[in-house]
């Protein structure tokens, strides 16, 4: 008998309660990790597998930390138990091929597109919930001022207190309403911080405010936005075992009406002695902390139930935005990176060097590129093996962003080549930079990681000048690749210019 007709385990005059729907995730990108996290969220809904080949990718370690089963082979999701569907975020037809041949026949398998879709409209699912509540406030409070007016004649001053009251509501109403609708509308990480802290001030009419992000790397809150005070009154970097604000990231939630009674809790500012009250919450997203929002007093006060429900409430919706944000970024400068040497990319660096040019041109100033070249960097690979030739690339990308300024651009050209771009700097500067960079690799040692001798490497470098040597970014490359060339022909281990 099938499952549909045998209710000879359901409640008596009732029907079996549905079970959650399964599903499982093949691929692992940041697209995967942020719908991971949304379907977390949803009770009716049991991610159950994610299948991955990258152990390291995005959405792999979003599934491992919520406690779902991973696999790096598409072909495991069939063995997964009572499965009902995938969710196909590979964007290959060769991966979307093997799933379909290995799934069991109940299974669906929803594309990109649909995914897509159910993404949306999940997020949109999730605002809406919020946008629900915020009517239903006003409507009570339209409740409340109807049942006032019909207190007129008890007393004018008592009705003219409640009415101001409620004015004050409704227009904290209508500006949470308008605050969550422009936090959908922001994709940058630096407009939702700065959105985050204008909402704390209007909503909460918070005296001071801030916004710290996690940086995962160096385990620390690093400061990102602020209102009430001006951005030297906040510590650029905050351990994260530390102050109210690492309360917060490890509890959600921590208020200190008098911030006095717990030395070093307002070390999160540099005039710590002008905080007498603070509170602060995390930003998360699913299980993931991706910072702090705090607000502070220079007065003692208490917070209030309702402004510690409405600051997690700001904090919570905004998380969201936020994690949207991050992912966005991520995703521009993974666009721009080479995945090896995290330098640019060649196609940012035809860009930049196009913008550069226009720079100069327009204010009548100079510029520099330079070209390098590892020397013998074949043989080397076929000597030692492409892992040790691509340890080799990391060094020299490393000795090179070493060497430069902010506001310089270092790329990986293609292959073993490296270009640079120095804005405002001439031929005699560009010379300088070149040559700390040629000696700084000749130091390098790569003995060790299964080389047993104290091997070597050396660059040949060329440098050209804008305009002395060239007036186009096209002829600026050929200029300095020519040197390069020179430089190589000479003996390599060199820096040279066009004559």
């Amino acid at each position: 008998m099938s499952r549909a007709n045998d209710r000879s385990n359901d409640p008596v005059g009732g029907e079996r309660p549905r079970r959650p729907l399964r599903v499982a995730i093949a691929g692992g990108d940041l697209r995967a990790a942020a719908m991971l996290r949304l379907l977390a969220e949803v009770e009716s809904i049991d991610v159950v597998a994610l299948a991955e080949p990258r152990s390291g990718a995005a959405g792999a370690v979003a599934a491992r930390e919520l406690g779902i089963y991973t696999s790096e082979d598409i072909a495991d999701l069939a063995s997964v138990d009572d499965l009902d569907v995938i969710l196909d975020l590979t964007d290959d037809p060769q991966l979307r091929a093997r799933l379909i041949a290995y799934r069991p026949a109940a299974v669906e398998i929803v594309g990109s597109k649909g995914a897509d879709l159910i993404r949306d409209l999940l997020m949109a699912k999730k605002r809406g919930e919020e946008q629900e509540r915020l009517l239903a406030e006003l409507e009570v409070a339209y409740e409340k001022m109807r049942g006032h007016e019909n207190m007129l004649q008890a007393g004018t001053v008592a009705l003219e207190q409640a009415n101001e009251e409620l004015e004050r509501r409704l227009s904290e109403i209508f500006f949470t309403h308008e605050f969550f609708k422009a936090l959908t509308s922001f994709t940058t990480v630096d407009d939702v911080t700065s959105l985050v802290v204008d909402g704390a001030n209007g909503i909460l009419g918070a005296e001071i405010s801030c916004v710290y992000l996690l940086d995962t790397e160096h385990w620390e809150l690093r400061y990102a936005a602020a209102q009430g005070r001006p951005a030297d009154y906040f510590v650029e970097v905050v351990p994260v075992d530390t102050t109210i604000l690492g309360r917060a990231y490890r509890d959600g939630v921590a208020v200190e009406a008098d911030a006095s009674r717990i030395p070093g809790s307002t070390g999160w500012s540099t005039e710590s002695e002008d905080l007498a009250s603070h509170a602060a919450v995390s930003l998360r997203s699913g299980e993931r902390v991706v910072g702090v929002l705090a607000i502070g007093s220079h007065n003692a006060r208490d917070f209030t139930p309702a402004e510690m429900e409405r600051l997690q409430v700001i904090g919570n919706q905004s998380s969201l935005a936020l994690q949207n944000a991050l992912l966005h970024e991520e995703l521009e400068r993974l666009s721009v990176t080479d995945r090896l040497t995290e330098l640019y990319n060649h196609g940012y660096f035809m860009q930049h060097l196009e913008e550069e040019i226009g720079r100069a041109q327009r204010f009548n100033h100079v510029m520099s590129l330079i070209m390098i070249d590892i020397d013998d960097f074949k043989s080397f690979n076929d000597t030692y093996g492409h892992p040790h030739g691509d340890r080799v690339l990391q060094s020299v990308s490393m000795t090179i962003v070493g060497m430069l300024r902010e506001i310089d651009i270092a790329a990986r050209y293609g292959g073993e080549e490296f270009v640079i771009v120095l804005p405002e700097t001439d031929l005699e500067g560009a010379l300088a930079v070149a040559e700390r960079i040629r000696a700084g690799v000749e130091r390098l040692s790569y003995e060790g990681f299964g080389i047993e001798e104290d091997v070597h490497k050396t660059i040949s470098v060329g440098v050209a000048a804008f305009p002395t040597h060239a007036e186009t970014g096209a002829a600026l490359i050929v200029a300095a690749d020519q040197a390069m060339y020179d430089a190589k022909r000479g003996g390599k281990n060199a820096v040279r210019w066009p004559a």
